[in-house]
């Protein structure tokens, strides 16, 4: 299980077939990333970088992005992929806290070189490769193709051997660096063939940033199997859907906020989508208003899955168990086992909410530099993402919410999930987000943010109301505030932790 084992397989079986195109409609054939693949990897040895040296990558969706993954993993280095989006502050800490060696870097990005610390730009300096024509400060990425040979690399990489680094999104406290091994990254590639039913003959749109797990891994592993990957470099709903359309997609990859916009675009109706026979939501909770959009828009082919960085996939559900299980995520894939435990680590019956914890081969081999929280996150050979769910008797799981977000007002549990799952059902409600404040008499108290649909004005009177004959009366937000926008990090994962803050601040002012 060492990632690139199977590219020079796929040059002799499918040296003329696609592997990537871009959206401009370049293509790069199996044979053709091969070679740029081996010579990348030949330059970098060349550079003194090898087994053990990590390497940054700082860019946008591009095919090259796929080209450096590959080749880091032939010669054992570790990839750092950056989250673009982030503040200087905060790719510098990434850089940093990995003490990467060398740094790719695309042409929007380079300005930000300037802007990091002289430690940082000290440790790449001589090793800064732009994807671009390259300037004083950085060597282009063709001229390194160009002084490599198109031969495999003679690295002695073993599967337990790291191959990247994968950074946390920090919704719940500071990131932190996963490792990810060749047996993780591989095995999580078969898991989801397995999943999905994925094969040498499948044509993969996945729009989402690469420097995240999942949708970098779906086109991976598309060039893995022999098949296509089409590389936009961001997702913009009608481009996506014309992609789709011109090169007949067979599986997909989004995140519900994507999905959101898809399901209220105004071409979707008349759009041929018939060879796309998988869309797949992950990274954060489908709200079950949009899943119901999607499911009538582009018929029974969208599934779910629960997975991270740290785990691959761990649970997935097909679009005719959605229908008859609201709120699930499926059941565990091969190999993967669940179960849910109490805070004194027993394990609970079936129906009973408690932390989720798994075990399986796609599990990462613990957080840079961090045995501490490392150490939290396991009990034995079992690993948490600090989850809330519950198992049915049938083995479905169900995710209740984050235990860092769980509420408790009056001794009782609340989940802000259900509270929003209701609110959201409101025909007013474009999206909203529930969190707990302090309070001296019920501990916390339920307060909801509220984004409204367009042309829509209910007052905080009646959703209240709205809840209260929906939910228990102790689960019913006590203070609803309206908003243009709730906080999310690029993949579309609630920041909770900035509208606590926004709670505080607003307390603080009112003192």
């Amino acid at each position: 299980m060492i990632l690139g084992r199977s590219l020079k397989r796929n040059a002799v079986h499918y040296p003329e077939r696609a592997a990537i195109i871009d959206e401009e409609g370049h293509t790069l054939t199996h044979r053709d990333f091969v070679d740029r693949v081996w010579r990348l990897a030949d330059s970098l040895i060349g550079y003194g970088l090898a087994k053990g040296s990590r390497v940054a990558i700082l860019a946008q969706n591009c095919p090259d992005y796929l080209t450096i993954q590959f080749a880091l993993g032939a010669i054992g280095a570790w990839a750092v992929p950056i989250n673009y989006a982030l503040k200087v502050a905060d790719i510098d800490f990434r850089l940093a806290h990995a003490e990467v060696d060398a740094l790719f870097v695309s042409l929007e990005f380079v300005p930000i070189l300037a802007e990091l610390k002289a430690t940082t730009r000290k440790r790449v300096t001589g090793r800064i490769f732009e994807m671009g024509q390259g300037s004083s400060q950085t060597i282009p990425f063709e001229e390194l193709l160009a002084k490599g040979r198109a031969v495999p690399p003679e690295a002695q990489v073993s599967p337990e051997d790291i191959l990247y680094v994968g950074y946390t999104s920090g919704t719940t406290g500071a990131p932190k660096g996963a490792l990810i091994s060749h047996r993780a990254f591989v095995g999580g590639f078969l898991y989801k063939a397995l999943a999905y039913g994925l094969n040498d003959r499948d044509i993969t749109l996945n729009p989402g940033p690469y420097w995240h797990s999942a949708p970098r891994d779906f086109a991976a592993l598309a060039v893995y199997l022999g098949g296509t990957a089409i590389v936009p470099p961001r997702f913009e709903t009608e481009q996506y859907l014309d992609l789709l359309e011109k090169y007949r997609a067979t599986n997909s990859f989004v995140v519900p906020t994507m999905l959101q916009r898809l399901s209220t675009s105004p071409t979707l109706a008349r759009r041929d989508l018939r060879s796309l026979r998988c869309l797949i939501s992950g990274g954060a909770p489908l709200p079950s208003a949009v899943k119901e959009r999607i499911l009538k828009a582009f018929g029974p082919i969208l599934t779910e899955f629960y997975g991270a960085t740290e785990t691959r996939i761990i649970s997935m559900i097909s679009a005719d168990e959605l229908a008859q299980r609201e709120r699930s995520v499926g059941r565990p894939v091969h190999d993967v086992e669940l179960r849910i435990l109490d805070e004194a680590d027993r394990e609970l019956p079936a129906g009973s909410v408690g932390e989720v914890y798994l075990r399986g081969p796609g599990l990462f081999s613990g957080y840079w530099r961090d045995p501490k929280r490392t150490a939290e996150a396991h009990r034995g050979e079992w690993f948490s993402l600090g989850d809330m769910g519950r198992l049915d008797a049938e083995g479905y799981l169900y995710l209740v919410d984050r235990k860092q977000d769980m509420i408790i007002s009056g001794g009782e549990n609340i989940f802000p999930n259900d509270i929003e799952e209701c609110l959201e059902r409101h025909e007013g409600v474009k999206e909203a987000a529930v969190i707990g404040v302090p309070d001296e008499q019920w501990g916390e108290l339920v307060v909801a943010y509220v984004v409204l649909a367009p042309g829509q004005r209910p007052s905080a009177e009646t959703l209240t109301a709205f809840c209260a004959d929906r939910l228990p009366a102790y689960m019913k937000p006590r203070r609803i505030e309206f908003c243009e926008s709730l906080p999310r990090n690029p993949t579309g994962k609630l920041m909770r932790r900035e509208l606590r803050q926004r709670a505080n601040d607003r307390a603080q002012a009112a003192e």
